[in-house]
């Protein structure tokens, strides 16, 4: 058996077994004690480690090259790897997959490592380069928003932020970070507008709204006081 032989063999055995544990290209936990059992995770290691093996000795310019290597098969071993804190594993699949074919999960996942490694200004790159190929990706639209606001850049991240709700006006986090922004800036109503948008998904939200509208009234009722005096 050749060496693009035995990948296949070993790549279309990782596909099954991360099939059945729902590895997509999005990162996501997964317990694999809980869904395989010992065997099964010996299993996985082994065929993980043949892979690695292989996608080592081949020259890297003939893996791209060759339509037999599953480019999204990459990222999914990438992600396995980042939910075992292997960064500097997981960073070299997404690099190869992007070699076989860009993709923006690649870039997304290799953001989200670069983020969580404080590295922002890579990370926000990587973003970048997802959003190129998916101009409506709203997670990592919603990410460069969320780098912008580590390094202070507010109206920028605002209106990253509008984007990624023109996206979709019910995503919870943006609604999160766009009630987060206003009530820090004292807009009460703009904050109150983003959080009624998620209400149904947090019930600590309706305190907090309870709390905003109160506090709203107490204000109204003051200045109507001093308006008469």
């Amino acid at each position: 058996m050749s060496q693009f032989q035995e990948l296949h063999q070993q790549q279309s055995n990782l596909a099954l077994i991360f099939d059945r544990l729902g590895i997509t290209q999005e990162i996501h936990s997964v317990n694999f004690s809980k869904e395989l059992n010992s065997k099964e995770l010996d299993d996985l290691s082994l065929i993980i480690e043949k892979f690695s093996l292989l996608l080592n000795e081949i020259p890297p310019e003939e893996l791209a090259s060759k339509v037999i290597l599953d480019q999204r098969l990459l990222i999914r071993l990438g992600n396995y790897f980042t939910m075992l804190n292997d960064f500097d594993q997981a960073l070299g699949l997404y690099e190869l997959s992007n070699k076989v074919e860009d993709n923006e999960w690649a870039y997304y996942n290799a953001g989200k490592i670069l983020f969580q490694q404080e590295q922002l200004e890579s990370a926000y790159l990587k973003y970048e380069q997802a959003i190129k190929l998916k101009p409506d990706f709203l997670q990592a639209i919603r990410a460069q928003a969320e780098i912008l606001l580590e390094q202070g850049q507010q109206k920028k991240a605002i209106l990253k932020l509008q984007q990624s709700q023109k996206i979709n006006p019910n995503d919870q986090v943006t609604n999160r970070l766009l009630a987060d922004f206003y009530l820090q800036n004292g807009e009460k109503d703009e904050a109150l507008t983003h959080l009624k948008a998620i209400h149904h998904k947090d019930e600590q939200i309706f305190e907090q709204i309870d709390e905003l509208e109160q506090s709203k009234s107490k204000t109204a009722r003051f200045r109507k006081y001093f308006r008469r005096n």
